[in-house]
C-alpha cells in the first residue's frame, strides 16, 4: 500500500490501534500530532508481512 496523495480527512483523533480508514488490515501503531502545520498529524499504520505506511491526515468532525 502506498501513502495517500491528500491527508487522510478523519473525524476525530486516531489512536493507536485504529483501522486505516481505506485499507482495513493495517492498524495505527503511531500517532504523532503537529503544532503550526496545515495538517494535524501523521499517523504510522501497520500491515501485513511487516509492512509499514506513514498518513498525514487533518480533522474535520461530523456536521
Amino acid at each position: 500500500m502506498k501513502p495517500s496523495l491528500e491527508p487522510l480527512v478523519l473525524r476525530s483523533q486516531p489512536d493507536v490501534g485504529d483501522v486505516h480508514p481505506l485499507s482495513p488490515q493495517f492498524r495505527a501503531v503511531e500517532v504523532r500530532l503537529m503544532n503550526g502545520s496545515d495538517i494535524e498529524g501523521k499517523v504510522l499504520y501497520a500491515g501485513p508481512q511487516s509492512w509499514q505506511v506513514e498518513e498525514s491526515f487533518v480533522l474535520r468532525p461530523a456536521a
